[in-house]
């Protein structure tokens, strides 16, 4: 879901031909998140131990813990993939570590100072940072609609568009990896060559396949929903989101790549509408995707458990 919405803002300045540019910009988007993914290695290290489950949790978690979590997380973004329902990888991964971590030890298992400031509040605060920056940018940029203004050449508005959408898409896989191949580091030989590439590579690859699967039927989906920004505000939006996501990844603060775009779409658009569905956009994956990703992993620990 989130790299459709990315990819899609590529095709945007040829709106009409979109469904004809979809794979184009998916098979863009998917490229560059697998590249960000690798570099993830070198760029997003502190990243990686803020999703261990040992990090959450004050208890020792086994292989069957890691699968749950898992196939919790995989199925819950293939259901909201297919039924085009907001997403977040990183709300799903943490609903399904943090519920399923209740449901074995206890509330009192979770190392709730380290997730209230290292997870929550910068997972929280991502959307607002970029709703506000944009907002800024937004009014110091200001100025009269004139028929100069908009005088942009195709090319130009074109290379603009597809470089922004790279540079979210590159942000993302920086961001998202390290969460993923947090998990699936358990399943590797500690010290090794593999358990550093491997869990990474895997990510790239499965990134990149996913794009060309199923990204093209969310991004038609979007097309229907998308915010109607002229050039300079999407290039603005996706340039923020791309920084600040990027930075965040640097830092170690757990952002939702999804959130941060919108909190930047809502603050460049700066109408009440967008503004109102941007918020309803960064609520639901709270309510929605966290407990159901959680529900999923506790019960597929349940039906391994017992068979």
């Amino acid at each position: 879901m989130t790299l459709a919405r990315v990819s899609l803002h590529s095709c945007l300045p040829q709106a009409p031909a979109v469904p004809d540019c979809g794979r184009r910009a998916l098979l863009w988007g998917g490229v560059f998140s697998g590249l960000g993914s690798i570099s993830a290695i070198l760029i997003s290290g502190r990243l990686l131990t803020v999703f261990t489950p040992q990090s959450i949790l004050r208890n020792s978690t086994d292989s069957s813990f890691i699968l749950a979590v898992l196939a919790g997380a995989t199925i819950w973004i293939l259901i909201a993939t297919l039924f085009r329902l907001p997403v977040s990888t990183t709300h799903t991964i943490l609903g399904a570590v943090l519920l399923q971590g209740i449901f074995l030890f206890g509330v009192s298992s979770l190392k709730l100072d380290f997730l209230a400031i290292r997870v929550i509040l910068p997972l929280a605060a991502g959307p607002f940072i970029a709703l506000i920056a944009l907002s800024v940018i937004r009014r110091l940029t200001r100025r009269p609609q004139t028929q100069t203004s908009e005088k942009k050449s195709p090319r130009s508005a074109s290379i603009s568009h597809w470089g922004s959408a790279a540079a979210t898409a590159y942000a993302r896989g920086i961001n998202d990896a390290p969460k993923m191949a947090a998990l699936g580091a358990f399943f590797f030989v500690a010290g090794s060559t593999y358990a550093v590439w491997g869990p990474y590579s895997i990510v790239a690859v499965a990134i990149v396949a996913g794009s060309l699967v199923l990204g093209h039927r969310v991004a038609l989906e979007l097309v229907k929903r998308v915010v109607p920004l002229d050039h300079t505000q999407r290039l603005q939006a996706g340039i923020v989101t791309a920084t600040l996501v990027s930075v965040g990844a640097y830092l170690g603060a757990p952002l939702s790549t999804t959130h941060v775009h919108a909190g930047s779409t809502a603050g460049i658009g700066g109408r009440k509408e967008v503004i109102v569905s941007a918020l309803r956009g960064m609520v639901l994956p709270w309510l929605v995707t966290l407990p159901a990703a959680g529900l999923l992993a506790i019960a597929i620990a349940f039906v391994v458990a017992r068979f």
